[in-house]
């Protein structure tokens, strides 16, 4: 997890506003949208740990945390991976003292959106908390200005279930943020006014970091606790093979001294020789 980088900032309230998505989402560029300046790198490098730059926009300081994306088709991959990544996303709040005013849901409508992918995003806010869906919205990343436009946005919202249940569970806030915006289009401006509204909204409350921390360490805690009990049962399993193999190696000795001993009768050539050594002995006799 990276620091806040240093910027002089006059003292005043600061917007905590903490980006959240899939892998190649563009939340990076998004940052750099709303901080309108080059703060993150976005093409060809895919964010690993959390990190956090602020600037001075439309007179309001604004800090965006940028967090690791997912993989749609690895994000119930190997549970270290997964826990990991969880981790990461959620000590972005200790960026963010005292708390986040608003997650930014980054979901790029050139990408197909199902019901896997809607549940993916709600595993990824239920790490905020319970009450986390009251702080979020939706935000559109949109590359083609034909694609779609305001307007559009709405229908599509409407038309596909997933998305539209999405919107519902944010309070039905969203916003549609184009990489080429018209001329006169203020963007970001409108982004703050819907951002503001839902602090209104929530009586200018915040997600609380120190809660949210509290549950990573309970996650740690929890983490080592099943740790220590896998490495318990495969200790108690090597001792039970030990003594297993001890078992059969100790019966395998028992029923070799078990065994009687047969008679051999000698052969003709053993007899003959014998013999001849009884004649040889009666001679020197």
């Amino acid at each position: 997890m990276e620091e806040v980088q240093d910027i002089h900032i006059p003292d005043q309230p600061k917007l905590n506003l903490v980006l959240v998505g899939v892998t190649e989402a563009g939340k990076s560029a998004v940052g750099n949208a709303i901080l309108e300046k080059k703060a993150f790198d976005e093409v060809g490098v895919k964010t690993r740990v959390c990190s956090a730059r602020q600037a001075l926009v439309r007179g309001q300081q604004v800090q965006v945390v940028d967090t690791p994306g997912w993989d749609w088709f690895n994000v119930r991959g190997s549970s270290a991976s997964v826990w990991a990544l969880k981790k990461e996303i959620m000590m972005s709040m200790s960026l963010c003292q005292p708390g986040a005013h608003a997650l930014l849901l980054v979901v790029p409508l050139s990408f197909s959106f199902s019901q896997r992918e809607r549940s993916a995003i709600e595993e990824h806010v239920a790490l905020f908390g319970p009450e986390a869906w009251r702080y979020s919205l939706v935000l559109f990343t949109i590359l083609d200005r034909k694609q779609l436009r305001d307007s559009s946005v709405q229908i599509e919202v409407q038309h596909n279930e997933e998305l539209n249940e999405l919107v519902q569970r944010c309070g039905g806030r969203f916003h549609a943020l184009y990489s080429n915006p018209k001329a006169g289009e203020d963007q970001v401006a409108e982004l703050l006014e819907k951002i503001m509204k839902m602090m209104m909204a929530n009586g200018e409350m915040m997600i609380p970091s120190e809660k949210v921390l509290e549950k990573v360490r309970e996650m740690e805690q929890e983490e080592e606790r099943k740790l220590m009990e896998e490495w318990k049962k495969r200790a108690e399993e090597m001792i039970k093979f030990k003594e297993a193999m001890k078992a059969k190696t100790l019966r395998r000795s028992m029923r070799r001294m078990e065994k009687p001993l047969h008679y051999v009768q000698p052969s003709e050539s053993t007899r003959e020789n014998k013999g001849s050594i009884l004649n040889r002995s009666c001679m020197l006799q």
